[in-house]
């Protein structure tokens, strides 16, 4: 079992998820630690756990892959040597019995691409709540219309298939788990199994004091890239009918991003989904109406967000 971590400047907080791994019940694991430059004392804090344990590995993102965490990622997958792989962030938390209880699920399951299992979600005054996965006949069709069910570490990896769809796509500065999950169903054709009824066996810890505008910005920046590389895929599948709910992401950009970013990237975004046909020409002049109508009504700011957002729909 391999489990790779991305990591920049979290010394102050990735010592909970290294001690998250050591005190797992089930012993045969690797621990990656993959550097993305960090400029604290992470390198440190990384020695004191390999001396202490020879599972735990520490690596620097090498200059000729991109900064960010999917490169920090692929990077660690070329060199796990595990027969399984788990993908947690440096915040990130996995209940004791986690390993265990996967791979006692994976032999019994055998022959699948990838397993998911439920986590709970806390926040930062730590409060704990179990996100339930839904039994659903096409969890496709879900991420493709922005319900991400699960996050990054609810997945447990084949190493062969992961490998064999080249990992995570490293130019995303957002949306990388939808990506990669919508694209692992995509080429699985099925072949993987969520574990809807199992009890959650990991923490996800929301950041609320991300900076919206940076997020805005790269929300903004990866779904030009997205959207296109989305709809390639699912047009080389015979799936090009599904492409229209991917019109849920403009949804939830233009609900609770467009107005922290500027409006040659809010223009961008509705551009690349008209371009790729995944609203109509009349939808796309009835948002451009609206969105000029924000500007020039801002007092009316709340009321004509929603009205934006209800177009969509259409």
């Amino acid at each position: 079992m391999s489990i790779i971590i991305p990591t920049y400047n979290r010394s102050g907080i990735i010592q909970r998820t290294l001690d998250s791994v050591y005190a797992q019940n089930y012993q045969n694991w690797e621990c990656i630690v993959v550097d993305d430059g960090s400029t604290d004392n992470t390198a440190c804090i990384l020695e004191t756990y390999k001396k202490e344990d020879s599972r735990f590995s520490y690596l620097n993102r090498p200059n000729s892959r991109p900064k960010g965490a999917s490169a920090c990622r692929n990077h660690g997958l070329y060199e796990a040597k595990g027969r399984y792989v788990i993908f947690l962030d440096s915040d990130d938390v996995l209940l004791n019995t986690c390993l265990e209880n996967r791979i006692f699920k994976i032999q019994e399951n055998q022959g699948n691409d990838f397993w998911v299992f439920p986590m709970f979600v806390k926040n930062r005054n730590d409060n704990k709540v179990a996100v339930e996965i839904p039994i659903i006949d096409n969890y496709l069709i879900e991420f493709l219309s922005c319900r991400i069910l699960w996050q990054t570490m609810c997945t447990i990896w084949d190493i062969n298939f992961i490998k064999k769809i080249n990992g995570f796509n490293e130019l995303y500065p957002r949306l990388n788990d939808p990506e990669v999950h919508i694209r692992a169903m995509i080429e699985s054709k099925d072949n993987f199994l969520v574990l809807s009824n199992m009890v959650p066996d990991s923490i996800y810890m929301i950041d609320t004091n991300a900076d919206k505008n940076i997020l805005a910005k790269k929300y903004a920046t990866s779904l030009d890239l997205f959207i296109p590389d989305i709809i390639k895929k699912l047009n080389e599948n015979g799936l090009k009918n599904e492409s229209r709910y991917l019109r849920k992401y403009l949804s939830n950009y233009l609900l609770n991003f467009h107005s922290y970013n500027s409006h040659k990237n809010n223009l961008s975004v509705l551009k690349v989904f008209r371009e790729n046909n995944v609203i109509s020409f009349s939808v796309y002049v009835k948002i451009i109406t609206q969105y000029y109508l924000v500007l020039i009504f801002s007092r009316c700011l709340k009321n004509s967000t929603k009205k934006i957002e209800r177009l969509v729909e259409l």
